[in-house]
């Protein structure tokens, strides 16, 4: 792996949520719901999976000989140095959200990292549709807050507005990590 593996997982997702917003003229309820569904899902895999890439980039680079089939996020958090500011990077690009809360302020940058894991899970891995549509309101399709519970409510913002603040979030501590190594 190296950082062009990265960088092109990052301009995957931007191109597919570049594709989401286009379709249907940006009009998402009306859009046709296979299409949208697999947009976000790859959106999501693409964004986390650059995350993910960028653990097997710094397993190599910092030789931390974990094997390549082990390396997760968390694995090579836990093998660096707790002082390192790669580990520091690292931890602020990474949640476990198995059986965990959405953070009390989900828009804040924990809430949109741990989102961003959460629906790259629920809805890439288990098919979930994390989309809310409301007619006659705005926006007229936000996410779920969690998609593994919709009586928690659903996001005050556009879908696509918290896409781009998660994407913008991640390749920004992504090139945080990628700087340092």
């Amino acid at each position: 792996m190296d950082k062009e593996n990265i960088e092109q997982r990052l301009k995957s997702a931007q191109k597919r949520l570049d594709d989401l917003c286009a379709l249907n003229q940006g009009n998402l309820p009306g859009a046709n719901a296979w299409e949208r569904q697999q947009l976000v899902q790859e959106f999501f895999f693409h964004r986390v999976g650059a995350i993910e890439v960028l653990a097997q980039c710094v397993n190599d680079a910092k030789v931390l000989g974990l094997d390549s089939e082990e390396v997760t996020v968390s694995s090579v958090i836990k093998a660096l140095p707790s002082a390192d500011p790669i580990a520091k990077g690292l931890c602020a690009l990474y949640m476990n959200t198995r059986k965990a809360p959405v953070p009390p302020n989900p828009y804040s940058e924990d809430g949109l990292i741990f989102r961003a894991y959460n629906y790259r899970n629920q809805v890439t891995h288990r098919g979930t549709n994390p989309f809310l549509f409301r007619v006659g309101s705005s926006p007229p399709a936000s996410f779920h807050l969690d998609p593994r519970d919709a009586n928690l409510g659903h996001s005050d913002k556009a879908a696509q507005d918290e896409m781009r603040s998660m994407k913008e979030l991640i390749s920004q501590r992504c090139g945080v990590v990628l700087a340092l190594l």
